[in-house]
């Protein structure tokens, strides 16, 4: 992950110097790396932070008007994923396509449409081949995963937007939203200078939000469960662009701007210490609030080895029914059950795992035995027997 963090760094400077100017720019990469769904990647391996390191890799391409840095970006995104081919589409219209609508350019249309070719060929040739190859394109029905992929009713719809705008509030983000309603609404906030001619304009930011909502929000919207944070990190990106471009440019003092920013900054920090009660779940790989659980899972490893527990006796659930050599590489092929109540003799529990509901932790509680548990930080593990 290493170097795509450092291309992070890198280009963060580099587009908020075009956005802000470089006296500004350090203050991008500190909202940006305050975001704790940036920051729970950034602990992963993650092709979310491949993603957004080749996103920010094209917009500077774009803006600074390199089409190998264009090419690479685009190209790196179609290779990580298929979130990366609708980030592709999204930079295409907005770089593309409306400015050709609004100038009729059909030079512009070729100087900066022939660096996303590459990279849309490529995706082409993969989707077909995998098709050809498989049958299936983004899941199949035997997929552990193809549940949430199932289009939803009118009423799973309705929920799926409140839970969308759910996770736009969440974790700290509610400061950055609050923010844009005043600028909207208030005439006050709205007293700001968008004619600093050395800079983007705003409209450019907003433009490009508004691109990746509509090509990043209608998978959230019409299956069962595409709506995890990590989905929207370009569009959260862009956010934060749009966020400093707006406090930088109202016409305040600028300690007022820097105390602003400091405020929203601690705000989106705080966001790593959010835990939500069981029963409710919570995107745990975007926040740093998981870290603790590693080091717990690795004591309650070391009690079932030193207790001769066969691993097949414990139920358990995602993510941590999988081997140790897949989880963290460290040659243990060992593999827990998938928990059932009616014939494990061991459940192994905690609040990282969202499928252990309410009621299945009162379950436990009531008719297994506790027999090992420790906490951190807000992060629990348990392990009970069978009375």
């Amino acid at each position: 992950m290493l170097p795509f963090l450092l291309l992070l760094v890198f280009f963060l400077l580099k587009i908020g110097g075009r956005l802000v100017g470089f006296v500004w720019a350090p203050w991008l990469i500190l909202l940006v790396f305050s975001d704790p769904v940036i920051l729970g990647q950034t602990a992963l391996i993650s092709p979310d932070i491949v993603l957004v390191a080749f996103f920010l890799m094209t917009l500077e391409g774009l803006w600074a008007k390199r089409r190998w840095l264009i090419l690479l970006g685009i190209l790196g995104l179609c290779a990580i994923s298929m979130r990366g081919m609708m980030t592709s589409a999204a930079l295409f219209v907005w770089a593309v396509v409306l400015p050709f609508i609004s100038k009729r350019s059909f030079r512009r249309l070729l100087t900066t449409g022939l660096p996303f070719l590459p990279g849309f060929v490529f995706s082409s040739w993969f989707l077909v081949w995998h098709f050809k190859t498989t049958g299936w394109i983004g899941y199949h029905q035997n997929s552990p995963w193809a549940g949430a992929f199932q289009l939803v009713s009118i009423p799973g719809f309705m929920r799926n937007i409140a839970v969308v705008a759910w996770r736009w509030v969440d974790f700290g983000r509610v400061g950055e939203l609050i923010f844009l309603v005043l600028v909207l609404y208030s005439s006050k906030w709205r007293s700001f200078s968008d004619k600093k001619a050395a800079f983007l304009p705003l409209k450019a930011v907003f433009s490009l939000l508004i691109c990746l909502l509509i090509f990043l929000l209608p998978s959230a919207f019409l299956h069962q469960n595409l709506s995890a944070h990590r989905y929207f990190l370009p569009a959260f990106l862009v956010t934060h662009f749009l966020v400093l471009v707006l406090i930088t440019r109202i016409e305040v003092v600028e300690a007022s701007k820097k105390w602003l920013l400091s405020g929203l900054v601690f705000l989106l920090a705080t966001g790593n210490c959010w835990i939500y009660p069981v029963g409710i779940s919570m995107d745990w790989d975007s926040t740093l609030a998981h870290k603790p659980y590693h080091g717990l899972r690795s004591e309650a490893i070391s009690y079932l080895t030193e207790n001769s527990i066969d691993f097949t006796d414990v139920g358990t659930e995602f993510p941590n029914i999988n081997s140790g050599e897949n989880l963290m590489l460290n040659g243990d092929e060992r593999q827990f059950s998938k928990r059932n109540f009616e014939w494990n003799r061991y459940v192994m529990a905690s609040n990282i795992y969202n499928d252990f509901s309410k009621q299945d932790i009162q379950r436990l509680q009531e008719g297994w035995s506790l027999i090992w548990q420790r906490e951190k930080k807000g992060v629990w593990i348990r392990i009970y027997a069978r009375k």
